[in-house]
């Protein structure tokens, strides 16, 4: 297949045959009840009736078989309508944009032409993309008509099987965000149903994915993670029952605990998702790791102007999201004011929870995935609060989260800033040093931080003025930044600082100070965003200039 196949694919042709093949349906129905309808004439009960009928009920046993092959040809016909026009519809829009920015795109999908760098390359790697998902959609269309009239023409065609003879292709194993995007972007309506319905885990966690699908997949793995871990919960009690040293010699108690923990955490979410219908879940990991993984999102950052990245530190697990999510909302209410203020009342703003890593906890009875001699020499949150392996692991998830958003996107550019407290600001500068050539966060704020490998904007692949970090005076982070486990001491790197003190800011509210090392982003006691808070607001905003220094 290829992209002139897709356009020459005839509709009108499918939507005659579909017409034809409908009214054959309704003469075999027609004939057959007939034939019904004859056999029970009142009075005809001898020998010559029986075997007439005996004739009658083979005849519409054959015209039933015939009209089952029938209605799944005309299902998977109108089927294939819908699946072709939406693919020429995708690839004319394809050619629109190739057209409008001088790229010549071959019918392989290629893009011809010799290289180019900078905003003209990302360009023609989308038009490439989302030709090549459309070549690969093109395909799986062709393969499954093709197995589904075998079975018609071989006569194993069932009735059930109507309306399920397109089924939806997985995603590319190895796609870059951009294919995964792609690949949504060329499934019709169907079979984006079915792939919501049947396989969430295909589009809950993949980043590109737009957030609403996410966050429909990941809501709809609910009932089915529940299951698995109260099994999981049982087949543990039922171990540690039946020995008589307990989890002495096992790790069957710690897995236990593990276990019991992530059925707490689906209460958790699942109140959440209450909590905020507006809201978007847009992971749930509770595989990957001993504790679970999730990221909630306020606002539509499909469609944000403005999106704002939290990642925190130790002692953060999924029952902190709700706390979280406050603190996004009251950022969200001071952005938004912010923006009406400078008169810029249309730009939207998403301010997300981001808990996809697994950061040092206090809790928990130690990692139950490392040697046994690991675990019983002190291997816990204050270790992993100095080293950054956590953080390094971490990263990679984080950077990709980025760029899904970015690419996610239906505002050209959004404006995306990365907020870092505490150990999560080492996850996220590492992040932003693994962002590549395409570094999709335009500001970072790094606050209550211990450290992250960086010195300055062009050590995170930001632009000169664009990287901030905080601190208050009495935060007790600063111990850690002595034994320097993470790099420099964050206030003496070259990043501006900004001011977390007690101040009056330039829209006339009072604002309080953040004292210790969790204040930074809760609003005070009279419902204000404190200093810290409000200059991460306008930071978000995109509007510096009226921070506190």
């Amino acid at each position: 297949m290829n992209l002139r196949d897709i356009a020459q694919w005839d509709t009108r042709a499918l939507s005659a045959v579909q017409r034809s093949l409908s009214e054959r349906a309704a003469t075999l129905a027609f004939v057959r009840d007939g034939l019904a309808d004859i056999g029970h004439l009142p009075g005809w009960e001898d020998e010559a009736a029986d075997a007439a009928r005996r004739r009658f009920r083979t005849v519409a046993e054959d015209l039933s078989d015939e009209a089952a092959a029938v209605a799944v040809v005309e299902s998977l016909a109108r089927e294939l309508f819908d699946a072709v026009a939406h693919l020429q519809t995708e690839l004319d829009g394809v050619r629109d944009a190739a057209a409008a920015h001088g790229i010549v795109l071959s019918d392989n999908g290629d893009i011809a032409g010799p290289p180019v760098d900078g905003s003209a390359a990302a360009l023609r790697e989308e038009v490439r993309a989302a030709a090549r998902a459309l070549i690969l959609q093109a395909e799986d269309l062709v393969a499954d008509a093709a197995a589904v009239l075998t079975r018609a023409a071989h006569g194993v065609a069932e009735p059930g099987e109507v309306g399920r003879g397109l089924s939806a292709p997985a995603p590319p194993p190895d796609g870059s965000l951009l294919a995964n995007r792609e690949y949504w972007d060329a499934l019709p309506a169907a079979q984006r149903r079915e792939v919501v319905e049947q396989h969430p885990e295909w589009v809950g966690n993949r980043d590109g994915i737009p957030s609403a699908v996410r966050h429909e997949a990941n809501v709809t793995r609910f009932d089915d993670e529940r299951s698995r871990w109260e099994t999981e919960r049982d087949r543990l009690r039922d171990r540690l029952d039946h020995n008589m040293f307990g989890g002495t010699f096992t790790d069957d108690d710690a897995e236990l605990w593990y276990a019991e923990q992530k059925l707490r955490d689906l209460d958790n979410l699942e109140e959440l998702v209450r909590a905020h219908p507006d809201g978007r879940l847009m992971l749930l990991d509770l595989q990957s790791g001993e504790r679970t993984m999730a990221a909630f999102a306020l606002g539509n950052p499909d469609t944000a102007d403005h999106i704002s990245v939290t990642t925190p530190g130790i002692d953060t697990t999924v029952g902190s999201l709700a706390g979280m999510a406050d603190e996004a909302t009251a950022l969200k209410a001071e952005i938004e004011r912010q923006l009406d203020l400078s008169g810029r009342t249309d730009d939207t703003v998403s301010t997300i929870a981001w808990l996809g890593y697994q950061p040092p906890t206090t809790t928990g009875p130690g990692n139950f995935d490392v040697p046994f001699i690991d675990q019983n020499l002190g291997r816990g949150w204050l270790v992993d609060s100095w080293q950054s392996d956590r953080a390094t692991a971490g990263a990679p998830k984080l950077a990709a989260f980025y760029e899904g958003l970015d690419v996610a996107s239906q505002t050209p550019d959004p404006h995306i800033t990365a907020l870092g407290h505490s150990y999560g600001s080492c996850t996220q500068g590492l992040a932003l040093q693994d962002a590549g050539p395409r570094q999709p966060v335009d500001d970072a704020v790094f606050y209550g931080s211990p450290g992250f490998h960086a010195n300055d904007e062009s050590d995170l692949g930001l632009a000169r003025g664009h990287g901030f970090v905080m601190r208050a005076h009495d935060d007790p982070i600063s111990v850690v930044d002595g034994f320097g486990r993470l790099g420099p001491d964050p206030v003496q790197t070259d990043l501006e600082q900004l001011s977390v003190r007690e101040a009056s800011t330039p829209d006339g509210v009072q604002r309080e100070d953040a004292d210790g090392h969790s204040e930074y982003p809760r609003p005070s006691g009279n419902g204000e965003l404190r200093t810290s808070g409000y200059n991460m607001a306008v930071i978000v905003a995109g509007m510096p200039e009226l921070a506190i220094r």
